[in-house]
């Protein structure tokens, strides 16, 4: 009996190591995992926030690429243009555009960020679109792929091909920040949002001297609207909120937290207007920061009112300041305004959904999330489908090229299954709502909160 029992406890031990091992990393190699990857990798994903620089930007890099000396290459601008480089140094293009220079330096300072999950998210570029293993490149392999990179800018279908039917995108919200009042499509697979981060600081018409593009001063002027009072600065936002809607954005995006803190105040229009009409050079900091607060409001008030979802960056900006708490304020008064935080909160990713929890006017979007950490990311979708419903999940790539949204595209997704596949083994989750969930995050819920692209995802299907 001692020897069975003895025997019986052995085997439970080995057991209960094996399912420990695979809920901490193991679950790819699982079965579950696998049917799971197969059929979300099927769903005709909706990218909800991106930098995607358009078709026309070719010409413009081939450009740089083929100068003598060469200002850029394909290879450098890829890895220059995603996230790799945020606090972690890349050696700089060098003046005489030698190649091999370039990345003698750069390769040891890959070695340095082989565990990261910016570095990571970049890998699938290369294995699946160009067929090579890059961390075992010899410096000959690296030119030929540069050179083979530079070759694909040449063909006016690679957007198409790489989004659309490798990755699997149907449709991607683009953030066109250097042009927020151009609401304009890049690809026929794209749609626009408002970025509204300049508009914010508009109480001189000087705010805008180095944002020619955002000016709402001359915007205002192009169509005799006056701006003579702070009712006069909102009721022109309210007519850029309704012109950007007609010219086709799908929300309305600020990422003020790049340079101020989230936490916007509740103020009087009187205290706001003291800042407008007067330079910055005139102004306290306390006055600057009323009519910006006062400002953000009706920004959330005016995206309520034309119906357009408020994609708001939260988290790793100007850290100090970017807590998602500090929008609570704003988001518990303006109950009809559909909230979307980005970034997770990250690193405040529990944060984020006590607040979704708390708001059912909250929505949780991880784009860049599994970026900045893998394992956060995957925290994340778990803690958060603990706490609030599947359908007010979803994702983005946050990617400027086309190389980078595959990249973190495919990483994203694996970071969604392995999350769903864990509460699967786990006996948190039937295999069959994890599929559910997960087609969820990755189109459906994209679709209930953006309406508008319905249509266009249609209109798409039918070409």
């Amino acid at each position: 009996m001692k020897r069975f029992v003895g025997g019986f406890l052995t085997v439970s031990f080995v057991l209960g190591l094996f399912v420990i091992s695979a809920g901490a990393g193991d679950v790819k190699r699982t079965d579950v995992y696998k049917r799971l990857k197969k059929q979300l990798d099927a769903v005709r994903a909706i990218d909800t926030h991106s930098h995607l620089r358009g078709p026309s930007q070719r010409a413009e890099l081939l450009g740089q690429f083929r100068s003598k000396p060469s200002t850029n290459s394909a290879l450098f601008w890829v890895w220059r243009r995603g996230y790799y480089t945020g606090g972690h140094p890349m050696k700089r293009w060098p003046a005489d555009g030698d190649f091999g220079k370039w990345w003698a330096g750069a390769q040891s300072e890959f070695q340095n960020s082989r565990a990261r999950s910016a570095y990571r998210t970049m890998l699938p570029i290369f294995t699946d679109l160009y067929g090579v293993d890059f961390e075992t490149l010899t410096p000959e392999q690296a030119k030929e792929l540069d050179e083979r990179m530079e070759k694909t800018y040449e063909d006016p279908d690679w957007g198409e091909k790489v989004i659309r039917r490798r990755a699997n995108t149907e449709l991607v919200i683009v953030d066109s920040y250097w042009r927020p009042m151009n609401v304009r499509d890049h690809y026929p697979f794209t749609v626009s949002t408002l970025n509204t981060n300049v508009l914010i600081h508009g109480f001189h018409p000087s705010e805008f001297a180095a944002y020619q593009a955002h000016d709402l001063y001359a915007f205002a002027a192009k169509r005799n609207l006056p701006v003579k009072s702070l009712d006069d600065y909102i009721a022109v936002l309210d007519r850029i909120f309704v012109e950007a809607k007609k010219a086709g954005a799908v929300c309305v995006k600020n990422a003020s937290a790049y340079d101020r803190t989230l936490q916007f105040d509740r103020v009087s229009k009187t205290l706001a207007a003291k800042a407008f009409g007067r330079p910055r050079k005139e102004l306290s900091p306390e006055r600057i920061k009323a009519f910006e607060d006062y400002v953000f409001w009706r920004l959330a008030e005016l995206a309520a009112k034309h119906d357009l979802p408020f994609q708001v960056h939260t988290g790793h900006a100007k850290i100090e300041g970017s807590n998602p708490m500090n929008l609570v304020n704003v988001i518990a008064a303006n109950p009809k305004t559909k909230f979307i935080l980005f970034h997770g909160g990250f690193p405040w990713v529990s944060e984020s959904g006590a607040i979704a929890l708390r708001y059912p006017n909250v929505w949780l979007d991880s784009v860049w999330m599994p970026v900045l950490s893998y394992e956060m990311g995957k925290r994340g979708y778990k803690e958060w489908l603990d706490m609030i419903s599947s359908d007010r999940i979803m994702w983005g790539s946050d990617m400027a090229t086309v190389d980078g949204t595959y990249g973190t595209t495919v990483y994203t997704r694996q970071c969604i299954t392995e999350a769903l596949a864990e509460k699967v083994v786990a006996g948190e989750l039937r295999e069959s709502d994890a599929l559910r969930i997960g087609r969820q995050i990755l189109r459906e819920n994209a679709l209930k909160m953006f309406p508008t692209i319905r249509e266009r995802v249609e209109s798409m299907d039918k070409r």
